[in-house]
């Protein structure tokens, strides 16, 4: 009873957090409001205060909601008439984004910080392959703020951090076949590459075929003319299924699952329809779970690790800025 009402409690001091100081992030900072909740898990990590809250399994699985939320609402308003007129620019964008980044950070990592990759570059290549990935669950929050999610800048931008999430999921497999290289390294909890592989092959061919069966779908709800809570309970049901058939192969699929289940449920909806579920699920992303999502990834960074290492920190952090720049402006 304690335990559930310390949850409870670190609830509602979020929304009240993210209610006054996201509403003055906003006004003077235009900065998207659930930011508030970030900074104020900054300070929880820093104080220990709702500790046991935060690292509670209740308090993660809403957590993680709320990414898959986020997530999906990118999928939903992805126009794939735009992301097919834009895909050069986004495939470009991605690989350059991530060969650019991963190679001179590697090489920093490599020779300046040797020790913290036990000397070996294989290790230095994916860590900062890992930096090259684009955080598009943060990116869509301040797409919203600037309004600019519908134009072209906005879809090559969930474009490229969608394709991103791939390239992300590649990696992690990558990974798994590491030991075979560097004997050292320990790789724990990551399936077999072809495992992934196989997720990835049946989530993208299973939303291929709805997308396909758009039209039919589109003109049986038009012909039938449902009630409107069977629209809302189809967000539910497409927004799940993804999410569990990419967990099923792979943790980290269920992030992508997320992202293509977006797009069916665009793909399959009628147009009357997109305006009133997309309100639906951004009550439910940004309103509902974000402020807790944000909070739980600020309650996770170890400020003592940050604090342990500034030079490291610091030295990656302008590598990285740096290389993304350049990669840009390429």
């Amino acid at each position: 009873m304690v335990f559930t009402e310390e949850i409870l409690l670190l609830m509602v001091v979020v929304y009240s957090v993210s209610l006054v100081f996201g509403y003055l992030l906003e006004k003077y900072f235009r900065m998207p409001w659930m930011f508030a909740s970030l900074f104020f898990g900054l300070g929880l990590s820093a104080t220990g205060l709702f500790k046991s809250a935060v690292e509670s399994e209740v308090f993660k699985t809403l957590e993680s909601i709320g990414m898959f939320f986020l997530l999906f609402l990118i999928g939903f308003n992805l126009n794939l008439s735009k992301i097919e007129r834009l895909k050069k620019y986004i495939l470009t964008g991605a690989l350059s984004i991530v060969a650019f980044e991963g190679l001179f950070v590697s090489l920093v990592l490599y020779f300046i910080f040797p020790a913290a990759i036990g000397y070996s570059y294989p290790v230095a290549l994916i860590t900062a392959l890992s930096f090259a990935t684009v955080g598009e669950a943060v990116l869509l929050p301040i797409l919203s703020e600037f309004k600019i999610v519908k134009t072209d800048f906005g879809q090559l931008t969930l474009g490229i951090g969608t394709l991103d999430d791939v390239i992300e999921v590649l990696m992690l497999a990558s990974v798994a076949v590491m030991p075979s290289f560097v004997p050292r390294l320990q790789v724990q909890s990551l399936p077999p590459p072809e495992h992934v592989f196989l997720g990835l092959a049946v989530i993208a061919t299973l939303a291929f075929i709805l997308l396909k069966l758009g039209k039919l779908m589109k003109s049986l709800f038009e012909k039938n003319n449902p009630p409107p809570f069977v629209y809302f309970i189809l967000t539910m049901l497409t927004c799940f299924s993804f999410i569990t058939l990419g967990y099923h192969f792979f943790e980290s699929l269920a992030a992508v699952g997320a992202i293509f289940g977006g797009m069916v449920l665009r793909g399959i909806l009628p147009k009357e329809r997109l305006y009133q579920n997309e309100k639906a699920v951004e009550f439910l992303g940004y309103v509902f779970l974000s402020p807790i999502f944000f909070c739980g990834v600020g309650a996770a960074v170890s400020l003592s690790s940050v604090f342990s290492a500034p030079l490291l920190i610091t030295t990656v952090a302008i590598a990285t800025v740096t290389a993304k720049c350049a990669a840009s402006f390429l």
